[in-house]
């Protein structure tokens, strides 16, 4: 298994490849987020999300598109306000985040859809468990990303920082590594593409959040050959304590993968 299928896999499982597209297409893509939040989970398809966005012509909180004017009612989220401030705001709410744990659905490139529960503490700290049928169990602790085949039985082994999650999972985001590759917003949504200048880290990461309270909906990784997951959380609970014993490394008799 290469690396960059492994970091696909990386809490997303990919299981196929979709064809190349902007960044900002992918952002606000599933019939858009507000229709997608009141939708069920199973409704969302692959399809669905490689739907090309509505983009602004210019960045910034003054070039609202038209399209989305008529498909929202009301001005976007934190209106008035430039870009660069709203990923300022998404930045410190992202650093100041300590634990968080609920449920995802995750829709492959394939569309198919796998489910589980998640927890992360921060810094550094992740663990999916998936239900039946998907055999894996992903868990990231001490810079390491390891991926559970309970059906092999085999754990496969990377560095965390070979995938665009590191962003979720760095105590302070690097602000020399990241850069910003688009901007979106909906009427109660913001969302911001991340990718990395380190040549060695794979892929993009588009972080979706409610506005203007910034609870976090649901992320978007685009891979290296343009295949396209979307994790959606529900139930989602911040602050509550977390043991230790959710993020021990899974057993050994797999490999490490360092390219």
């Amino acid at each position: 298994m290469s690396l960059a299928v492994l970091s696909a896999i990386t809490l997303m499982c990919l299981d196929g490849a979709m064809a190349a597209r902007p960044a900002q297409e992918i952002v606000l893509a599933q019939a858009d987020i507000k229709a997608a939040e009141t939708a069920s989970v199973d409704e969302i398809r692959a399809e669905d999300v490689a739907k090309p966005a509505v983009k602004t012509a210019e960045p910034g909180a003054d070039a609202v598109s038209t399209d989305l004017q008529d498909e929202y009612e009301g001005p976007l989220a934190f209106y008035g306000e430039s870009d660069e401030a709203v990923v300022e705001k998404l930045i410190a709410w992202l650093e100041g985040l300590d634990t968080l744990q609920g449920e995802f659905t995750q829709v492959a490139p394939s569309g198919a859809v796998s489910e589980g529960k998640f927890y992360l503490r921060r810094p550094g700290l992740l663990r999916f468990d998936y239900e039946p049928p998907a055999p894996l169990l992903i868990v990231a602790n001490g810079g390491m990303v390891y991926v559970r085949d309970e059906e092999l039985e085999t754990t496969d082994s990377y560095p965390a920082g070979k995938t665009p999650l590191k962003f979720l999972l760095q105590k302070k985001i690097d602000r020399d590594d990241a850069r910003i590759v688009a901007v979106d917003r909906g009427v109660d949504t913001i969302a911001v593409t991340f990718a990395s200048d380190d040549e060695e880290t794979e892929g993009e990461l588009t972080v979706i959040a409610d506005a203007p309270d910034l609870k976090l909906r649901r992320w978007i990784v685009r891979d290296l050959q343009g295949g396209i997951t979307v994790v959606t959380l529900e139930n989602v609970v911040y602050g509550e304590r977390l043991a230790n014993s959710l993020f021990a490394a899974p057993e050994a008799g797999g490999r490490f993968l360092d390219r």
